[in-house]
């Protein structure tokens, strides 16, 4: 039973981590990008098969990473990198797909197996600096997240987070975005 606990223990804490990020104050370069983003063409795109993604060894939550190898190493030369905005619940989430043969393809492992709802951003660029890749979006760093409605999400997490510093059980916690 202790393990148990550990374990229950150790997603609280980081569910509040990223609740609390969630919570952040919106400023106004959060409100421009979010009126960007909401002006992109969103695409309903399919993720690969469950086996295929173990047998290319594509980690869960390294979407960026996993399109810049698969890229690299496509034979065909003919894949390619694209980022923009996953829109999941009342969240955009910075994501990579990889566009091969007109199609775009997610290739990240998720216990979420329905489709996503993505838009490129061409505004999105990827450069190598001592070794190290990173993104841009028209010079400025990328977040990890845009939220469409700021306000409710901030509500909607703090609920959240009070709740688990009351003690709520981590697994009961539901966010209505």
């Amino acid at each position: 039973m202790g393990e148990a606990k550990g374990r229950r223990e150790e997603l609280r804490a980081r569910m509040i981590v990223e609740l609390e990020r969630l919570m952040a104050p919106t400023s106004p370069e959060e409100d421009a990008l979010n009126d960007e983003i909401r002006a992109l063409k969103f695409y309903q795109i399919h993720r690969v098969p469950d086996a295929q993604l173990a047998y290319m060894k594509m980690e869960p939550q390294r979407c960026h990473q996993n399109v810049g190898t698969y890229v690299k190493l496509d034979p065909s030369g003919e894949s390619r990198h694209v980022s923009g905005w996953w829109k999941r619940n009342g969240i955009f989430y910075f994501h990579s797909v990889v566009l091969s043969q007109t199609k775009l393809h997610c290739i990240t492992p998720s216990g979420d197996r329905s489709a996503l709802t993505f838009a490129p951003d061409f505004d999105i660029v990827w450069r190598e600096v001592d070794g190290l890749i990173n993104s841009s979006r028209r010079g400025a760093e990328v977040p990890y997240l845009v939220r469409d409605f700021p306000d409710k999400v901030i509500a909607e997490a703090t609920e959240a987070r009070d709740a688990l510093l009351a003690g709520a059980d981590p697994r009961t916690i539901k966010m209505r975005l």
